[in-house]
């Protein structure tokens, strides 16, 4: 029987083509499409940590700094654009061609970086404009890897992320230690390979729940948030900046070594964390212990630089770890809000590609301009105090944890209401979950729906805003049920579809939801539902 099953799956591949094939991969392998983002984290750290795309540049590693500026520049600009005209990118960001083309764009930016030769300074023109077009094509992979990223909860999201970062440094030290040619061969071919994974998932179109037209915009904090990270990018990679100047390319892969193993240790530790404590562990929580710790790192290079090499490797790790956390609060952001996940990953990564650039640019400069018209101890201290008043004051914890409050989907059986408020639960639960729990209807005891030891289930804390506003307006049942679907950001039909009622009903339903909730579009209703959850003493 699988013999037969295996024959025929074989003949509706060859009927389906090229594509049908490769979406039968997809459905052996489902993981493979997110090792792409596995391979475009290992070309970055390929790029800028080590010079091997240039033989025979061995006085300082300021090479590195040229291709990682005009890199970075070309690709935050092209993220930026994306985030810009977000609606109109998201209708071909998942199409096939946009994600082969940014591979090809990028591995042909690599090949005229290794074409400038060793001289480099001869094929200066040729040099920027491969380094430029690897910022542009790898902008197409890093949206790519972001929509598949949001695709998913955001505790599977992490876990993916932990895994591909592993996989990540892994394909960094095999790279670094390969001679050449196989070592610049490999930096030519990591966008390639990233492309080809990410295409494995895109030959199977999933129709959305919320469609890019019904998306909701983020939370006014979001935009706050983004200046701080930005402000901890430029933090992070001003010490870089300074040791790339005085420094070779060979103690520059070394320490890039160093800072990829203890990375990958400090993975390690998180995947098990996580395997541990899968039901109250938040990751969202590490995000001030990293930016004390990129703050330090840059206290520590400046004033103690006998130490220079192990603060810029602390920092580097610091960093890593950090951007870590913004993919996996990228992917939160979007799932919690329903927001657009090409408006959250360009933007986001554009501001990280900004700042990290602004950084790397100032510490260069400071090392190398005179020290009377502009001391590198003033530039540090105005860093630290932009850096320290953004942390403590422009988005302190607190609101780091409004950020992350709620998921929408937090209902789950034996979910405590701590555990919903905190965000550390996966999302989404069945249709029958989540209708039972919006009509007010409780459990039959020892159900597999028991929220505790008391038979009833426990609502997290933006299905309680909900209901609170349901009955404040004095919503009907099917309107309670509506509204919850509504907050969640669901389309009419998918509405329609999870409640078994007609087009028609459902959109009667929400003009009366609107009218006696007095809002306007989804945009104030999802407002409302916010304010709501965050002072749950009043939803008025």
């Amino acid at each position: 029987m699988p013999a037969r099953e295996g024959q025929d799956e074989k003949r509706r591949a060859e009927r389906l083509g090229a594509r049908g094939r490769i979406a039968l991969l997809d459905d052996r392998m489902p993981l493979l499409k997110f090792f792409g983002f596995g391979f475009w984290v290992a070309w970055f750290s390929v790029a800028y940590k080590s010079s091997v795309w240039v033989n025979g540049v061995e006085a300082t590693a300021t090479v590195v700094s040229s291709m990682f500026f005009a890199s970075t520049i070309s690709h935050a600009c092209t993220l930026l654009v994306m985030a810009v005209f977000y609606r109109r990118v998201a209708a071909f960001a998942q199409r096939l061609w946009f994600v082969v083309d940014g591979g090809l764009v990028a591995a042909l930016g690599c090949v005229l970086i290794i074409a400038a030769g060793p001289a480099f300074l001869p094929s200066q023109a040729l040099f920027f404009v491969g380094s430029a077009l690897t910022g542009i094509g790898t902008a197409a992979l890093a949206l790519n890897a972001g929509l598949l990223l949001c695709s998913v909860r955001p505790r599977r999201a992490l876990k993916i992320i932990l895994y591909c970062e592993l996989v990540a440094a892994l394909m960094q030290f095999m790279v670094l230690g390969l001679p050449q040619p196989w070592s610049g061969a490999l930096f030519v071919l990591l966008p390639l390979v990233s492309a080809a994974c990410f295409a494995v998932g895109l030959t199977k179109r999933a129709v959305p729940a919320v469609s890019e037209s019904q998306r909701l915009k983020p939370a006014r904090a979001f935009y706050r948030f983004l200046v701080v990270v930005g402000i901890l990018g430029v933090t992070a990679y001003f010490g870089k900046g300074m040791y790339q100047v005085v420094v070779s390319p060979a103690q520059l892969a070394e320490n890039g070594s160093v800072t990829a193993f203890v990375t990958a240790v400090c993975l390690v530790v998180f995947v098990i964390a996580a395997a541990l404590k899968s039901s109250d562990f938040n990751f969202g929580h590490l995000f001030y212990p990293m930016a004390l710790v990129i703050i330090f790192s840059l206290l520590l290079t400046h004033f103690f630089p006998s130490n220079v090499s192990a603060s810029v490797v602390l920092s580097g790790v610091a960093f890593e770890l950090f951007d870590v956390l913004m993919w996996y609060l990228f992917s939160y952001i979007v799932f919690q809000s329903k927001a657009s996940a090409v408006l959250v990953v360009a933007l986001g990564r554009a501001v990280i590609a900004l700042g990290v650039t602004v950084g790397n640019a100032l510490g260069a400069v400071s090392m190398t301009a005179d020290a009377n018209a502009l001391p590198a101890s003033t530039v540090v201290f105005v860093i630290l105090f932009v850096a320290a008043v953004a942390v403590f004051f422009l988005f302190p914890e607190k609101q780091v944890d409004r950020l992350l409050l709620p998921i929408p989907d937090e209902d789950e059986p034996n979910a405590t209401v701590d555990d919903a408020a905190d965000g550390s639960l996966d999302g989404a639960n069945d249709a029958a979950t989540a209708n039972r729990h919006a009509s007010g209807a409780k459990p039959t005891d020892g159900g597999e729906g028991d929220g505790g030891t008391d038979g009833t289930a426990r609502v997290g804390r933006w299905k309680r805003a909900c209901l609170r506003l349901a009955d404040e307006a004095q919503l009907t049942e099917r309107e309670r049920e509506v509204l919850v679907l509504l907050a969640r950001g669901r389309g009419s039909q998918s509405i329609s579809d999870e409640l078994t009622i007609s087009l028609y009903t459902t959109r009667a339903h929400t003009r009366n939801i609107y009218a006696k909730l007095d809002v306007h579009s989804r945009q104030e209703l999802a407002d409302r539902v916010r304010a709501c959850a965050e002072d749950e003493g009043s939803c008025a």
